[in-house]
Formats: structure tokens, sequence, C-alpha cells
């Protein structure tokens, strides 16, 4: 099957670009950050991550620390936004879902850090669409079905915490916070 024949595997891909475009633009700002996000928006059709990818262009490592790094404003890990759940089991979760789709980060952060968590959506609707592609419905079901749930038990829970805890913030992090709070 022709992946540009198909407006779901299409509509998948887009989908994967826009939740990489949030993954990247929760990373510490390195070197080549801001021409990937460049990049990235051409490939994204969704307005407020556009928007935020805009104002990301002022951002610097020094405001990310300021905001992520130890005293930091928020924390960027899911741990953090926990409760009384157990720390270790949210991990051992995080890390099964990993492993059970080969997902394997180029990262400098910890498993639970949110951009690596959106960054594992981003993966997993690549691999939905390349089912589909594939003529394999079964595969691109339960990973739909994994996507789901992970963002509902995971990235939800993660960005809903990071935009409780942070009132002054630029104005591209509430935006890519506010996105990923909304998905369901």
């Amino acid at each position: 099957m022709n992946v540009s024949a198909d407006p779901k595997t299409q509509q998948l891909v887009a989908q994967a670009a826009a939740w990489r475009l949030a993954s990247l633009l929760l990373e510490r700002p390195r070197q080549e950050w801001k021409n990937e996000l460049l990049e990235l928006c051409s490939e994204v059709a969704d307005r407020k991550l556009l928007s935020s990818a805009k104002r990301a262009a002022q951002v610097s490592e020094e405001i990310y620390h300021r905001i992520f790094g130890p005293g930091g404003t928020a924390s960027p890990r899911e741990v953090s936004y926990c409760g009384f759940e157990d720390p270790g089991r949210v991990m051992a979760d995080v890390a099964a879902f990993y492993q059970a789709f080969a997902f394997q980060p180029r990262r400098e952060e910890a498993i639970d850090h949110i951009a690596v968590e959106a960054g594992f959506v981003s993966y997993l609707l690549l691999k939905e669409a390349y089912a589909r592609a594939q003529g394999d419905p079964e595969s691109a079901e339960v990973t739909n079905n994994a996507c789901r749930r992970f963002v509902g038990e995971h990235v939800g829970r993660c960005a809903r915490g990071m935009m409780n805890r942070l009132k002054a913030v630029p104005p591209y992090l509430r935006g890519v916070l506010s996105w990923l709070a909304e998905k369901k």
C-alpha cells in the first residue's frame, strides 16, 4: 500500500510529526535545536505547536535550566507528579512500554522526562502508520491502544502537573504543555 494513498496513514504521519515537534520543544536547547525546530515545522499544521515553535526562537539553555534544572521551577519528570503512587512502579511501567515497542531513544534525560515520553508517542504513531501501510490491522490496533493508554496514563499527567506548577512560564512552553495536556 502506498502511504500517500491512505488518508488515515497520512494523518498518523502528520500526528507523529506534531508529537515529535512537541518533544523537541521540551528538550534542552542545544546547538542544532533551533534548526531542527524549523525543519520540523514544515511538516506540522497544528497552529498551537507552530506558535510555540516560533516563540521558542528566543529560548536559551539558561532559560531551560532555570525552569527544569536542579532547583528549577518545575520538574520535567513524570515521577514528580505521581502523588502517592510508587515512583518505581511508574518508571517500570514507562520502561515496559518502551521495551514492548523496541523504543531506544537518543536521549540525555531520564525515561520519564516529558520530552522522551512525547517522543515515544511520535514513535508509536509512526509504528501504527507503518502497520497500516503494510496491511497489518492487528498490529496497528495494538499500537493505537498502547498509544492512547500511554498518553492518558503518562504524558497527560506530567503535562498537567507541570502546568499547575509553572506560574510564570515562557509562552512557548505554556503552549506546548497545554497541547499535551489536551491529548487523551
